[in-house]
Parts: structure tokens; C-alpha cells; sequence
């Protein structure tokens, strides 16, 4: 299976519910994607700016498809992401079967690098993230799990393996967050587009938007 029709079934999920999660207020994100494409991912643009007048701030979103668009596949991340999660019964990692587990560890030398999640950190991810930077055979591998849910602590779906192109790195340009001091730069460079919150259909000009929150960006 093609890395983004991996991701596009990750994306639509059913993660589940809980009573004590807000999901029945607006829709959980595997609920609001159900009825959406592969084709609908990709027309997404990979990063989109909206300028909230209320308040008076510049909301960048990277679209979590294009994000992980880049990551690739082989022989060890099919056979694993093929055997399929009965249960998360393996205690190393989270959203991993020890069925998996124990397969990937017979067959290969595993390190476990680092561990993850987004919500915990700075992030534009339209989803969180959750996963774990795996050494497999002296390679670099990324165990990840895409969030489906509203409650952070619950919701996630079963983690793929994926193998990326560069170590660490899960997308050549995309970036999962830009401060203050990014945001800035790229409003001067005059490179984004940015629309407004209630009718995207209507654009600013960087200009427009720097007079808007220059003072606010400067002091950050």
C-alpha cells in the first residue's frame, strides 16, 4: 500500500469515543474526516494562514496529510503494517500489538531512540501526532500514531511504520511550527497567503496583516 493511502486510512480511523471527551460538541477529527477523499486530502493546501480580527492573531494549520506525505515504506514497514492490531498489548511502544512487536524484534535489531506527541510541544499540525523514532538494523524508522479523537489522552489510532527519507525528518519543507520570528520573516518575503476567518474567499496582503500585527510579532 502507498505511503499516503496509509495515511488518508489512518486519517478516517474510527479512534472511538468517551463520555468524558468533548467530541459530541463538534465532531471528534476522525468523525469530521469520514466522508472525505483521498483526492479531498490532496487538494488541501499543505499550510493555510487565517487572520482572526477577534484577537487579532495570524493562525498558521499544516494539513497532517501533506505533512507525512513524504514518509516511504519497505519491506519491514509493509509486512508490519499489514499484520494488523488485534490489541495494544505491547508494553515498549504505544498502538503496537505484541504480535507486532515480537515480529519485528525476531526478525530485526530494534532500538527505541525517542518518543513523542505534538500536543505536548510547539505545533501547527492540523492533528496531533504521537509516535516513537525507532533503530531498526542501524536505519532510522518512525513508529507514529495520528490522533483521531478531542481528548489528547485518548483517541489515537494504531501505529504505522514508516521510514524516512532523512533521519528525523518527515517533511523537506513543510515545518511542523513557526515563531514568531519565521511568521515575521515570511510576512516581509511576502511568500503566504492568508485569508479571512469567516469567508475564505477573502485574502490579505502580507502588508496589510505586518500593519496589522507587526508591534505583537516584535516583541515575541
Amino acid at each position: 500500500m502507498k505511503t499516503k493511502e496509509i495515511i488518508y486510512n489512518m486519517l478516517i480511523e474510527n479512534t472511538g469515543t468517551h463520555f468524558l471527551d468533548s467530541g459530541g460538541a463538534y465532531g471528534r477529527a476522525w468523525e469530521r474526516n469520514q466522508g472525505k477523499t483521498i483526492e479531498d486530502f490532496e487538494r488541501e493546501p499543505e499550510e493555510q494562514w487565517v487572520y482572526y480580527k477577534r484577537g487579532n492573531y495570524l493562525q498558521r494549520t499544516v494539513s497532517v496529510f501533506h505533512y507525512l506525505s513524504q514518509l516511504e515504506t519497505d519491506w519491514i514497514c509493509d509486512y508490519f503494517n499489514e499484520m494488523g492490531c488485534a490489541d495494544w498489548d505491547a508494553e515498549e511502544v504505544y498502538g503496537v500489538s505484541k504480535a507486532q512487536w515480537d515480529w519485528l524484534n525476531s526478525k530485526c535489531e530494534v532500538i527505541i531512540e525517542s518518543t513523542f506527541n505534538t500536543y505536548n510541544g510547539d505545533s501547527d499540525l492540523s492533528q496531533i501526532l504521537q509516535g516513537s523514532w525507532l533503530g531498526i538494523n542501524d536505519e532510522q524508522y518512525l513508529l507514529l500514531q495520528i490522533h483521531g479523537g478531542c481528548d489528547a489522552r485518548g483517541g489515537y489510532t494504531d501505529a504505522k511504520l514508516f521510514k524516512p527519507r532523512e533521519e528525523y525528518y518527515i517533511h523537506e519543507y513543510l515545518y511542523e511550527y513557526m515563531d514568531s520570528y519565521d511568521i515575521n520573516q515570511a510576512l516581509e518575503d511576502d511568500v503566504i497567503t492568508i485569508v479571512d476567518e469567516h469567508d475564505h474567499s477573502i485574502e490579505y496582503t502580507c502588508e496589510e496583516i505586518l500593519e496589522k500585527l507587526n508591534v505583537s510579532l516584535k516583541t515575541h
